[in-house]
């Protein structure tokens, strides 16, 4: 597996498949319209985990300022999960992106993923209705 950028590759169906499953009713329309986004703001990077050309994992981070960045979607392909696909675009991040802050707000389903991988977990609360969200943010010494 090798994790490769797909910055300009954000329309992909192979991406867009793995993207999707980080997104709260997706439809072919909303895939489209965050791609479109993601592609035309400077701010954004992507990366992927490549599996001789199936797209295993995604992860999109928008760079807030100095060395901090924001999560703005990971997902992993259900036949690659618990294989640490996640945490390996997690690690390529930090490294390529010079991270030193890492933020990201996630709901109940994955909140065990960012608190194996050492973030800091803080409640924000019910912020929709029967769901508690989590902001979580990672400190790279």
């Amino acid at each position: 597996m090798n994790i490769i950028d797909i910055k300009g590759s954000l329309h992909d169906e192979r991406v867009l498949a793995v993207i999707s499953l980080s997104m709260y009713m997706p439809t072919e329309e909303k895939l489209n319209s965050r791609a479109d986004k993601y592609e035309s703001d400077a701010n954004i990077s992507a990366f992927a985990c490549d599996d001789n050309g199936s797209i295993c994992g995604t992860i999109i981070l928008r760079h807030i300022a100095n060395n901090e960045y924001e999560i703005m979607g990971i997902a992993t392909d259900p036949a690659h999960r618990h294989q640490g696909v996640a945490s390996r675009l997690v690690a390529f991040a930090v490294d390529t992106l010079k991270c030193k802050i890492i933020k990201a707000e996630t709901d109940d389903d994955a909140v065990g993923f960012y608190r194996r991988y050492g973030f800091q977990i803080n409640s924000l609360g019910e912020k929709y209705p029967d769901c508690v969200r989590y902001l979580c943010t990672l400190k790279i010494l």
